[in-house]
């Protein structure tokens, strides 16, 4: 989660816009999850940038509400966020997350994610400080 609460400033008109701009996109996607009509998790893929020597490349992003983890939210948005990502024609689908994510770095493991590097300062907590952030990649053409 990159943002706080107060952060958030997108109204209901916004965050409609948002979703309708990717749901008429070729190559971005934004999936919710629903849990008996409230939204329990997000996930979607992004262009890195339409410039030829970027757009093999897109960024994953993910949340889940915290009292839905261990049902398979995740891995099931993150298969279909990969999905996608092939289909929409991207080579490269990328992550950041926050390495003491201990449930999260395996699911990305497991998915065919590899670490390609570290950022030490890559987040900075009001609660915990800053928090060590690992880059991630994954080869959509390997077989």
């Amino acid at each position: 989660m990159l943002s706080y609460p107060e952060e958030n400033t997108y109204n209901e008109e916004q965050e409609g816009e948002f979703l309708a701009k990717k749901s008429d996109s070729g190559n971005e996607i934004e999936i919710v999850a629903f849990v008996e009509n409230a939204v329990v998790g997000t996930a979607g893929i992004e262009a890195i940038g339409e410039k030829y020597k970027v757009r093999h490349r897109a960024r994953f992003g993910i949340s889940i509400d915290r009292m839905f983890w261990g049902l398979g939210i995740g891995t099931a948005l993150l298969d279909a966020c990969i999905e996608c990502a092939k289909i929409a024609g991207y080579e490269q689908l990328e992550l950041d997350v926050v390495a003491e994510n201990k449930r999260a770095v395996p699911m990305y493991k497991k998915a065919g994610f590899v670490e390609y590097g570290r950022n030490k300062k890559g987040f900075k907590s009001r609660i915990l400080g800053f928090q060590e952030v690992i880059l991630m990649s994954l080869d959509l053409c390997a077989p």
